[in-house]
């Protein structure tokens, strides 16, 4: 009982299940697997995914209340509103849970807090492409095409300043599932389908319609 407890309570370092679409996917949150996930508003959301041994004495009821409690404790800490629980779910041995962020400053802070290590960064922000571009030069960034995988230019990149840029940061791999469509990804990050990729840790960028 104290196991399970301990690991509803510190929300629990999460299992990655990774998913692959092929070179399908969907523009809506794909909750079967943990991911980050970024709305066109540039809205952030984590989904974790995680596998447990089934016990009769633990209900889901008591599970989202130890999910609810934790988000209590974090939002007296960050502010009201910093992370909410959107979604959760436990049954036949796998427990889901969505959680809503403020910024990316929340996130960042909460999966570390909890130890969610399958969305964990240490830093992700949302802007216009138009707001971003000018930094890419300055650190070297190289940029390939989604739909080949081939090296985009500077010129390709500027005529699309209305897109999205996620800016993600951390040691960890991580997978980020965005509403629009990716267009570009920096080198230093992999397509899994149309609206999902995954980092390999240090400074990553995904750029989606």
């Amino acid at each position: 009982m104290k196991k399970r407890k301990a690991f509803l309570v510190a929300v629990t370092a999460a299992v990655l299940i990774a998913g692959c679409n092929g070179r399908g996917g969907t523009s809506t949150l794909d909750s079967q697997s943990s991911r980050i996930f970024v709305t066109n508003e540039g809205a952030l959301q984590t989904s974790t995914v995680e596998t447990y041994e089934d016990q009769d004495y633990y209900s889901e009821q008591e599970w989202k209340a130890e999910l609810e409690t934790a988000v209590a404790k974090f939002n007296a800490e960050h502010g009201e509103g910093a992370v909410k629980l959107n979604s959760s779910s436990m049954g036949k041995g796998t427990a889901r849970m969505v959680f809503d962020y403020a910024t990316g400053e929340d996130l960042a802070a909460f999966t570390e807090k909890y130890r969610d290590t399958a969305n964990l960064v240490s830093g992700i922000t949302v802007s216009e492409l138009k707001n971003t571009a000018a930094s890419f030069a300055a650190e070297e960034v190289t940029f390939l095409k989604a739909a080949d995988g081939k090296t985009a230019t500077t010129e390709e990149l500027v005529k699309n300043g209305d897109y999205h840029v996620v800016v993600i940061e951390g040691e960890h791999p991580v997978t980020v599932q965005t509403e629009g469509r990716i267009s570009f990804i920096s080198d230093n990050a992999k397509i899994v389908d149309h609206y999902t990729a995954q980092t390999d840790g240090g400074k990553s960028y995904i750029i989606f319609k």
